[in-house]
């Protein structure tokens, strides 16, 4: 056994020979508040040059999809329709036509 572990060993046999006191059940008055405090009083790290960058690039992206969408909003439509109007002009080519005139 190395060191370290019969300091382990020893310190593991004096916790199975601890009593339990009635007191180990609950925390300190006002602890959860303390720590709270702690907790919100601490200086957020600043934000790395990924994160930002990361952000940035999810709007942009945002942007595109819906400018993606705006463009096809009438091919989208037409693709929901439950006419038969709508899918007797199946074909990309007389739609193309269609816009020029």
């Amino acid at each position: 056994m190395t060191p370290s572990d019969k300091s382990l060993q020893k310190l593991l046999a004096a916790a199975r020979q601890a009593r339990p006191s009635a007191a180990d059940g609950a925390a300190p008055f006002g602890f959860s508040t303390r720590v709270a405090a702690l907790a919100f009083s601490a200086p957020s790290p600043a934000p790395s040059v990924f994160g930002r960058l990361a952000l940035r690039a999810a709007a942009v992206a945002a942007l595109l999809a819906l400018g993606a969408v705006a463009a096809n909003y009438t091919a989208i439509r037409g693709a929901f329709d439950d006419t038969a109007a709508g899918q007797a002009t199946d074909d990309p080519v007389s739609e193309v036509v269609d816009l020029g005139s």
